[in-house]
């Protein structure tokens, strides 16, 4: 579904990614993982056209994403939750909801999304910016899914979040990848991370450094402590 080639990006003049490959097939949920500043943000900005790589190629379906304008990314069904959540404050979560839509949501529409998220049904004329983190998490997601996502680029989503509903969160994003919709998820979380995903790459000074599946990292406790210094117990 989502493939990158040989993907460079600089800003200015530091080249931040280097060559990235990475693919995530239909259905799938795969994280994208490494310590700060390395590059991970930026390959989902990239993949979004928000900051346009350099060099190498961005495929979506069967359309190159690189050679179309970013505005048109998200009617692929491509829908990226940015690190920050970064909904509309002063707007309603209904409100929240319409952004990037050219019409009101139907009422299914909205019943599909109120099924995921219970509790934006409750907050449905509550500002956006009197949500908790967790309830404006939940937001930015489901605007991503009233859009009709195919696929979720997932930046940070257990940033902010109080410890206790991480695995109310962590629940949410297995389900909407059980509902079919495919994860590209970067995460600091790690353990969350591999309770998500089915496979794992990392990244290491803008370049994938390892690929392989959640049970291998398990298997191998000190990949993990040697790319982002994190102890697990083999199992």
């Amino acid at each position: 579904m989502l493939k990158l080639e040989g993907l460079n990006t600089h800003y200015g003049k530091s080249h931040v990614l280097q060559g990235v490959d990475l693919k995530v097939g239909d259905g799938e949920s795969v994280a994208l993982l490494g310590r700060n500043g390395v590059g991970k943000t930026t390959t989902l900005r990239s993949i979004m056209g928000l900051t346009p790589p350099s060099s190498g190629a961005v495929t979506f379906g069967d359309t190159r994403t690189d050679q179309i304008e970013p505005h048109l990314i998200p009617r692929l069904g491509l829908g990226y939750v940015p690190q920050g959540r970064r909904i509309f404050s002063n707007l309603t979560v209904f409100e929240n909801l319409c952004i990037g839509l050219n019409r009101p949501p139907t009422e299914d529409e909205l019943d599909e999304i109120y099924q995921q998220f219970p509790i934006l049904k409750e907050r449905t004329t509550q500002a956006g910016g009197t949500l908790s983190g967790g309830e404006q998490q939940m937001l930015a997601i489901a605007r991503c899914l009233v859009m009709k996502s195919k696929m979720l680029l997932m930046d940070e989503p257990t940033e902010g979040i109080m410890p206790k509903l991480v695995a109310t969160l962590r629940n949410k994003i297995r389900a909407v990848n059980a509902s079919g919709i495919s994860v590209l998820l970067v995460e600091q979380n790690f353990v969350m991370a591999l309770a998500v995903c089915t496979r794992i790459y990392i990244m290491e000074k803008g370049v994938i450094c390892y690929e392989g599946s959640s049970h291998d990292l398990r298997e191998n406790p000190d990949i993990a402590h040697r790319y982002l210094g994190v102890a697990i117990e083999s199992s």
